[in-house]
């Protein structure tokens, strides 16, 4: 995943305006966070060898852009949200699993379709 930050957060919103972009928000010390990061990468290989394409993915430290949850309103990490055009279409907090991930990833991509 890549890192996002200040810097290239408005080629998340860009890159969301064709396809859905998967956000993981965390912060470092978080150990639930570190958790569900290993579960998010397994979803996202997943994802990758099924679908064969490119999947918009990136990690975000909040500690470093609280603006970011003050924006979309979030309310604690871990939390994926999903973003297209620019807003946000859902939140999960509860990742539960890396099947779930996985199914909520599949769900979103063949929306777009």
């Amino acid at each position: 995943m890549k890192e996002i930050t200040r810097h290239n957060w408005e080629n998340v919103v860009e890159q969301s305006i064709n396809e859905p972009f998967f956000l993981y928000l965390e912060t470092p010390l978080c150990g639930t966070c570190k958790m569900g990061k290993k579960m998010m990468e397994v979803a996202i290989e997943t994802v990758r060898a099924q679908k064969d394409s490119s999947l918009l993915t990136g990690v975000c430290n909040i500690n470093e852009m609280p603006e970011l949850a003050d924006r979309y309103g979030v309310t604690s990490v871990p939390c994926l949200m999903i973003i297209s055009r620019g807003i946000a279409l859902k939140k999960i907090y509860a990742l539960q699993s890396a099947g779930n991930i996985y199914q909520t990833m599949m769900d979103f991509l063949n929306k777009e379709k």
